[in-house]
């Protein structure tokens, strides 16, 4: 039961990781309407991973919900058509200025 839970532990350490390009990236925690996203910054491009437990969230509330996080998060608007990604995790180009 031990073993159990301990490699429960481990595979939930990862669910708030970002890609390798994100790793050293300073990350901003936002609510939007219920959900909750990590925001990772590198540049022109944010990774949005989201950390809510949701069941079968739809991917246009999820893409919508996460375009509201990026602007709070980075005070920036997201670069039109390069909102990408899945319920999980999303990606944009931000259009700063």
């Amino acid at each position: 039961m031990r073993i159990l839970f301990l490699l429960t532990a481990l595979a939930l350490i990862g669910c708030n990781s970002p890609s390798p390009r994100f790793m050293d990236s300073p990350h901003v925690e936002v609510e939007v309407a219920g959900s909750r996203f990590s925001v990772w910054r590198d540049g022109d491009r944010v990774e949005v991973i989201r950390t809510s437990p949701e069941v079968l969230p739809r991917l246009s509330v999820v893409l919508a919900r996460a375009e509201v996080a990026i602007q709070r998060a980075t005070g920036c608007q997201v670069w039109s058509g390069s909102l990408k990604g899945d319920q999980a995790v999303v990606t944009a180009r931000l259009a700063c200025g």
